[in-house]
């Protein structure tokens, strides 16, 4: 516990010149707008410090300062230490589609090591694993009672999904990397009979390999799904159940919602061209307000609700990226919990960004606990 009266630091460990790390430090700096820092400071240790001396980073703070460990985002370098702390031994070249098996095995090695000797400092992120399995953060929501799409491991074979997605008259479905984020991989696929179609952000090459781009790109051809499923599914995935998205603006949208600290902090719609929403595939950014109104004012006291759940079911974890949608009869269904899903450029609630408010909520706590 942090001692009484003495201003509690933060420790980052992050990427240098992230997005994330660029953004977190000049909301920092920003801070003292509100008032003096009281000696508060970020101390920075870089992922390829951390992965080269784990030890070090509990070294850099004081008996009850914050840790932050973020995400490895997108750097080459890093990913690759990771997946190869977590056994993967070869390249994977700028552009092509990652595996994550290796890569979260990693990830769970690495913060084993950075946090067993830090215990000293008290983690805003504790919950980092949870949230980047899918299939561990879907149990997570489903025992927590939070309402989302109906998700199962899928099997290792396509003939084997196929035959179970047949067996149960599903017509559409979503097949999700388990370890993944921002829509790398993930696979709409509907069936009608005997005819298929799989929408992707993944461009399929011809010797097999999965490009990811900024665009969607729809494949009819059985071969070229199968190729696509067992490329996703070889590496581990959930199937989840495709539940049609309402629409504005001439298009699907869902919402990423901020929870800072139990509470709603900031929000974004966003209407997408097709059935996958992210933000990084030029979907359209809109008013959450607006894009919910037409179901009335119980849409939104409901996604608020389903939101405020499932981030109730990582308590400690100070900011969560919550992922919902609505169906066209307004009803919320959680998609995914995002462990970093902070980066919310350009959106400001009462003057702060989303970094501001997690810095503002840190530093609070400190001064109530040192009144």
């Amino acid at each position: 516990m942090p001692v009484a009266g003495v201003a509690r630091g933060l420790v980052v460990v992050a990427v240098p010149g992230d997005k994330r790390a660029v953004a977190l430090g000049a909301a920092f700096e920003d801070s003292d707008r509100e008032g003096p820092r009281g000696g508060r400071a970020i101390t920075w240790v870089s992922w390829a410090e951390a992965l080269a001396d784990p030890a070090c980073v509990g070294a850099r703070g004081q008996p009850g300062d914050w840790l932050r460990v973020d995400s490895p985002g997108a750097d080459d370098a890093t990913w690759h230490a990771l997946a190869r702390l977590g056994g993967f031994v070869r390249e994977v070249p700028p552009g092509e589609w990652r595996p994550g098996r290796a890569w979260a095995r990693g990830l769970a090695t690495a913060l084993s090591a950075i946090v067993g000797p830090a215990t000293h400092l008290v983690p805003t992120h504790p919950h980092i694993l949870a949230m980047t399995d899918k299939l561990a953060c879907h149990q997570a929501l489903d025992a927590g009672a939070v309402p989302v799409p109906g998700t199962f491991e899928a099997p290792a074979t396509v003939a084997t999904l196929r035959e179970r997605v047949v067996g149960e008259r599903r017509h559409a479905v979503f097949v999700k990397p388990r370890w993944g984020s921002s829509g790398a991989g993930v696979l709409a696929w509907r069936r009608n009979g005997e005819r298929e179609q799989v929408v992707t952000t993944a461009s399929l090459q011809a010797d097999g390999r999965l490009l990811n781009d900024k665009h969607l790109h729809t494949y009819t051809d059985r071969v070229a799904i199968d190729r696509l499923l067992g490329t996703v599914i070889g590496d581990g995935a959930i199937v989840q159940r495709w539940i049609p998205k309402a629409s504005a603006d001439g298009g699907p949208f869902d919402l990423r919602v901020l929870v800072v600290d139990g509470r709603i902090a900031q929000r974004v719609a966003r209407v997408g061209r097709g059935p996958i929403t992210n933000l990084h595939l030029d979907s359209a950014r809109a008013d959450p307000d607006r894009v919910l109104a037409r179901f009335g004012r119980p849409a939104a006291t409901r996604v608020h609700a389903a939101c405020l759940a499932a981030a109730a079911c990582f308590p400690g974890h100070r900011a969560i990226g919550v992922d919902v949608m609505v169906d066209p009869g307004g009803r919320p269904f959680v998609l995914e919990c995002n462990a970093w899903g902070d980066y919310l450029p350009g959106l400001r609630v009462d003057g702060l960004d989303s970094y501001g408010v997690q810095l503002r909520g840190l530093f609070a706590v400190d001064s109530a606990e040192a009144a």
